[in-house]
């Protein structure tokens, strides 16, 4: 009974180590979204939450929990100027326009679209990392959403694999810049969620059908479970772990593809 006892208090996410927890999650696209449902679960578990989005006013009336706070975002980086007191930070951002990077193939991409995909999924990331950190002296721990295709060749992900692969590197060499400063970094790789981003790749259907059945598990995550592992990354309980990515995709890294 005591070894039970202490194992729930060991792996209780809802006890925060420090009296106030405050996360910022960048780049809430809709409902359907990885990062609305870490929010949510953040908020759930005792930590104050912050989300950002183009349609901010759109998406909390959509939320049960009316005192999540939402910030427009591209001007989320004016709007952290009072967001002094975060202590963690999700990144959930990808090309807005994932129809256009995923046609053509990394040979039909023009250098314009190439270039803002980069932009939009990888530097931002450096960006808003710089800015929250100077920012914020308590930051503990910044989590960056990534998917399999950063590392395999998945059909429709051309353009955006190379841009998951250059922000998983991203991960790495901050998580070795910021560890000095007590700062963890590492990425959530998710499975083939269906979003609102996700659904409008090329044969997203067809490919997420393909990678549910050559899990391990014979199905795809839910948004749940990517939110949960993320969650365990923001807290101290995974306080001796950075520049990792944490694969959440039913062991689907591990098969042939």
């Amino acid at each position: 009974m005591a070894v039970t006892r202490t194992l729930e208090t060991l792996f209780d996410l809802r006890k925060p180590a420090v009296k106030t927890n405050k996360v910022l999650v960048v780049g809430v696209s809709s409902k359907r979204s990885l990062g609305l449902a870490i929010g949510e679960h953040m908020h759930q578990n005792g930590w104050e939450t912050v989300l950002t989005s183009r349609r901010p006013e759109k998406l909390a009336a959509k939320t049960p929990h009316h005192d999540i706070r939402f910030l427009d975002y591209p001007h989320s980086i004016d709007a952290i100027d009072d967001l002094t007191d975060l202590t963690g930070m999700v990144f959930c951002l990808a090309k807005t326009d994932v129809t256009e990077a995923g046609q053509g193939g990394l040979l039909g991409t023009s250098e314009e679209n190439f270039l803002k995909t980069i932009s939009t999924s990888c530097y931002a990331f450096i960006a808003l990392v710089r800015e929250v950190q100077r920012r914020n002296p308590n930051l503990r721990s910044v989590v960056a959403l990534t998917f399999l295709g950063g590392e395999r060749v998945v059909p429709g992900y051309e353009v955006l694999g190379v841009a998951k692969a250059a922000l998983e590197h991203s991960v790495r060499a901050l998580a070795s810049e910021l560890g000095h400063e007590n700062v963890r970094v590492n990425g959530v790789s998710a499975g083939a969620v269906p979003t609102t981003s996700s659904r409008v790749l090329p044969d997203f259907r067809k490919v997420h059908e393909v990678l549910s059945r050559q899990s391990f598990l014979r199905r795809g995550v839910t948004a749940e479970e990517v939110a949960g592992a993320t969650a365990y990354l923001l807290s101290d309980v995974s306080g001796g772990m950075t520049g990792e990515i944490l694969q959440v995709n039913g062991g689907l890294r591990h098969t042939v593809l």
